[in-house]
């Protein structure tokens, strides 16, 4: 309510321009709408629940969300970032009590971009005192700018020194921190992680901010090569050493001469080869299968599983010696769970490279559907939301596009869907499942049951057989 010169001073304004107040403001609530309407703060009025009832012209301005879009929204759910939202439920349940509150936070315009308000939150009381809602008023801060570019700056470092690792969340920065730190010296490196959260790229970035970038990077997935082929895998044999070596073939030791070598994996490597393994470590020196000669080589190690190690090397399955070879330097990456915030960042950079490889219009992304792939938990960590983005993309034709996150359990049982005369024109998720599945199945059937090997399904598939086996237990199929 104005206080009584302010009344006074209205009465005069009307009473001098000859006309009566009620005129130009007819009633109590066209005034306050006028004064709400003249601030320079952005003003939201919501109900018990955080929905919108009121939003000021300036609310408009820094939300980027026209007033028809904001009444009605929940103000929490559309500003804020998905791990910032149950800290602003327990403030409005704060307030429901009566509470009052100043703080900062993050917030999401309507364009995506993010940046930083300042909000002074009361409740909203009825004539009886008993609080219906809150009233908040917002206003940027230089915070923003600051922010923005600072994001900006990190998003560009990341492209420039790592490639094509993505995001910006503290987590990952941790892990680039020590990419930089590790990857001029001549340290081996263990990488160490869940299935799925990108040690090969880090393997890459390793490598190609190293001082052996111009040389060669050579990748072994140690998963797949059988038992009776690592030594030749690994340092390579003469024509004649054994059945079927019928030419001299080097081994990826000799190929990544002076460069890094990459063992995915290298739990799988058998006992007997791991004596040979940390030898060459050791000393930079081997034979190949069937020759005597003694080569060296000059080679950097960056070795990755998703194993407890230690807990292989108690069990008596690795060797110690060879275990500390590899772990001068371990890298732990986060699951996906851990790093939300990147979540946004990756989808974007996945639909675009999906559109891409696969020659289709980029397909929009609604910020919904990103809110619901950052409340997802990611068992599969970033290769399962790189594959859900690209059958999304795959699905979308172009317009609009919608992540499924059911999973492919759920969708197995549902019937394929297509429409008459048009092949697989409309397939649908399910119908796509179920074309995973004969894939897999007539795989499997043609390689007797066989995941590993250079006759297994994997193999055939061209898949590394750790990813076949986990299809094959999502389609309900089994292997050897």
């Amino acid at each position: 309510m104005p206080d009584d010169e302010n009344r006074l001073g209205l009465e005069q304004w009307a009473s001098g321009s000859g006309t009566d107040l009620s005129r130009h403001l007819s009633g109590r609530e066209h005034f306050f709408r006028c004064i709400l309407e003249s601030l320079s703060e952005g003003v939201l009025i919501t109900d018990p629940e955080g929905r919108i009832l009121y939003a000021n012209a300036q609310a408009e301005t820094i939300t980027g969300y026209p007033r028809g879009e904001l009444v009605g929204a929940v103000g929490h759910d559309l500003f804020l970032p998905a791990e910032n939202r149950d800290a602003a439920r327990r403030r409005l349940a704060e307030r429901m009590t009566g509470g009052e509150e100043s703080y900062e936070h993050e917030h999401i315009h309507k364009d995506g971009h993010r940046h930083w308000v300042a909000v002074r939150a009361v409740p909203y009381r009825d004539p009886s005192g008993t609080v219906i809602g809150t009233i908040g008023s917002l206003r940027c801060i230089e915070r923003e700018k600051g922010l923005e570019q600072e994001n900006e700056y990190l998003r560009e470092e990341v492209r420039t020194r790592f490639g094509s690792i993505v995001g910006t969340s503290p987590a990952l920065r941790q892990v680039l921190e020590q990419i930089a730190v590790v990857a001029p010296t001549r340290a081996n490196v263990l990488v160490l992680g869940e299935s799925g959260t990108g040690k090969e790229l880090v393997a890459r970035a390793i490598h190609e901010t190293s001082p052996r970038a111009a040389k060669a990077l050579v990748r072994v997935n140690c998963a797949s090569v059988p038992k009776d082929l690592f030594e030749s895998e690994f340092f390579g044999h003469v024509k004649g050493a054994f059945t079927g070596a019928v030419r001299d073939r080097v081994g990826r030791f000799e190929l990544a001469d002076g460069g890094t070598l990459f063992l995915d994996e290298v739990g799988e490597i058998p006992q007997d080869l791991q004596a040979k393994l940390l030898r060459v470590l050791q000393e930079g020196t081997f034979e190949r299968v069937g020759e005597e000669r003694t080569r060296t080589v000059d080679v950097r190690i960056v070795a990755a599983t998703n194993r407890d190690l230690l807990a292989e090397v108690r069990a008596g399955r690795f060797r110690q010696d060879l275990y500390y070879r590899l772990g001068v330097f371990p890298v732990l990456l986060p699951p996906l769970r851990e790093r939300l915030s990147d979540v946004p960042a990756l989808a974007e950079h996945f639909v675009r490279v999906s559109a891409e490889r696969l020659g289709v219009r980029r397909p929009k992304v609604m910020r919904s559907e990103i809110d619901a792939l950052a409340r997802y938990d990611w068992p599969g960590n970033v290769r399962e939301l790189q594959n859900v983005i690209e059958r999304a993309v795959i699905l979308a034709r172009g317009g609009d596009v919608h992540f499924d996150l059911g999973g492919p359990a759920s969708d197995a049982t549902a019937p394929a869907s297509t429409a008459p005369g048009t092949g697989t024109e409309n397939l649908t998720l399910p119908g796509l499942v179920d074309l995973e599945r004969g894939i897999v199945r007539r795989a499997l059937e043609a390689s007797g049951g066989k995941i590993y090997g250079p006759d297994g399904a994997a193999s055939r598939l061209g898949l590394p057989p750790t990813t076949l086996a986990s299809r094959l237990k999502a389609l309900g199929l089994k292997g050897r």
